[in-house]
């Protein structure tokens, strides 16, 4: 996937908790039909990604008010020097921010205090204030994520230990109450209101640079989808390496998810029905209406001898056994389609070829996810023919053309065998073909190494095509065997 945009800046997405929970955060925009471009927080966990739009609260004074106006508002009488205040949470939230923490030389103090909140309602606690204690644990000389974790885990009562810094109540209100980030201090979100209007489960989503349907990918954003028909609209990133540590961390999840939902529907198959792959692929259509080609999402399962094509991830065993696209392995053939033969702007394309003479042309969003499907189709190839064992066609031979078997076998490699005879007239091992040629009808000439010397066998087979990709399945199979390290990514890019 390429990125197109030039910045140096550091990606601004951190890790925090949120309700408890580990997450990534960091603030986006998308685009709102009644605001136009609006910011919004993104929240992504291990299974789930929100989309939030923070909650307005009048945090501050009327524009009328002075900055000695604002600062009396919130500086303590000098008896509010040292003092436990308790703190009940409302809607979860102790409603203060804060800043400072061992790794900026400062105390933990309290940055800003929304009206109506917790914090606000106790009406003894006041910007400057540092943080001493937090129910007897003493933060005097914690990191700022630390302090939070404790603030966050302090229970619904909480009693704080503070004492306040006049000084500090300036340099954090600013000069007309609001907060300011100096210092390389890091300012607290989580005690803003954050309210979630889009929830996307990851198990069998996606994320999608590419305008829908096309080949043209946003210098930008991108759209990430969910199974339940659930989409984020399109997330617009200005920071190149937020853009990227996004989309990593998403399609990241989403696969570590898929593998887990893979082994449990594993624990169902037998050894030789096993899912190597799951995931969405997106495959180009013509449209004979248009001279140009559009994409369309199919979600591509390679799973023992089958693989299988979805317009949606199935949800039960019907649906898995109603699949209407299901092409055998070893009749098929997946090849990895080069840069210079793209035949748009997609990028990381293959074509899955049938016997039938059905191509398909797909493009995966990333290179790893092509090479997923690469090892994934190549590990149920060997498995697949390990399994089948043998696979014979029936074939011409000889200027009299003699009605044969031409059987394949894992053991044994090629074997023609004679049926007015009844007996094998040749047999080579896989290892000792050299190479072959066919007019694409149904003559066939196999090169084979006899001791040095190169041997050729020419035959008639009216399932060409199914005999071709069989004989590749079963080569694959065998180099996968002998060299299982030909099943890592690494090993397969092109």
């Amino acid at each position: 996937m390429r990125l197109n945009l030039n910045s140096n800046e550091e990606s601004d997405i951190k890790e925090r908790f949120v309700n408890g929970v580990k997450a990534k955060t960091g603030l986006v925009r998308i685009n709102d039909s009644n605001r136009g471009s609006i910011a919004v927080r993104l929240v992504l966990t291990l299974e789930c990604l929100k989309l939030q739009k923070k909650e307005d609260v009048d945090n501050h004074p009327s524009s009328s008010s002075s900055a000695e106006d604002t600062l009396d508002n919130f500086q303590p009488s000098p008896n509010y020097y040292l003092r436990y205040v308790t703190v009940t949470r409302k809607n979860g939230s102790l409603g203060i921010s804060v800043k400072g923490g061992r790794e900026n030389n400062l105390p933990i103090l309290i940055s800003k205090i929304p009206e109506g909140g917790a914090a606000h309602n106790t009406k003894r606690l006041f910007v400057g204030d540092a943080i001493i204690k937090v129910n007897d644990h003493l933060i005097t000389n914690v990191c700022h994520d630390d302090a939070l974790q404790m603030l966050r885990s302090s229970g619904h009562n909480v009693t704080l230990l503070v004492k306040h810094y006049k000084a500090a109540a300036p340099f954090l209100l600013g000069p007309r109450g609001n907060n300011n980030n100096n210092n390389g201090e890091s300012e607290e979100e989580e005690d803003d209101v954050w309210v979630d209007f889009i929830s996307i489960p990851l198990l069998m989503g996606y994320v999608t640079r590419y305008v829908q349907g096309t080949d043209k990918l946003r210098r930008n954003g991108f759209e990430v989808h969910g199974m339940n028909g659930t989409n984020s609209s399109i997330i617009h990133c200005d920071n190149v390496n937020s853009l990227s540590e996004w989309i990593k961390c998403i399609t990241e999840n989403i696969a570590n998810l898929a593998e887990i939902q893979i082994k449990l529907y594993n624990l169902n198959f037998g050894i030789n029905e096993k899912i190597e792959y799951m995931g969405w692929v997106n495959e180009g259509v013509l449209n004979n209406n248009h001279p140009w080609q559009s994409y369309c999402a199919r979600f591509m399962i390679i799973r023992g001898r089958d693989v299988l094509l979805f317009d949606t991830p199935p949800m039960s065993i019907s649906e898995w056994l109603d699949c209407e696209v299901v092409y055998k392995l070893y009749e098929s053939m997946l090849r990895v389609v080069k840069d210079t033969e793209n035949v748009d702007q997609r990028q990381n394309c293959f074509l899955l070829q049938t016997c039938s003479g059905v191509s398909r042309y797909f493009s995966m969003e990333t290179k790893q996810g092509l090479l997923d499907v690469q090892c994934a189709w190549h590990r149920s190839i060997c498995t697949s023919m390990m399994n089948i064992k043998s696979r014979t066609f029936y074939v011409l031979h000889g200027n009299n053309q003699q009605p044969s078997n031409l059987i394949l076998d894992w053991d044994n490699g090629f074997t023609l065998y004679d049926n007015w005879t009844n007996s094998n007239i040749w047999t080579y091992k896989f290892s000792e073909l050299r190479g072959s040629s066919d007019d694409h009808i149904s003559r066939l000439k196999l090169h084979f190494n006899n001791a040095g010397c190169i041997e050729t066998k020419e035959l008639v087979c009216q399932d060409l095509q199914s005999l071709l990709f069989c004989v590749h399945a079963f080569l694959t199979a065998k180099v996968v065997s002998v060299d299982p390290s030909y099943l890592n990514t690494d090993s397969i890019q092109q």
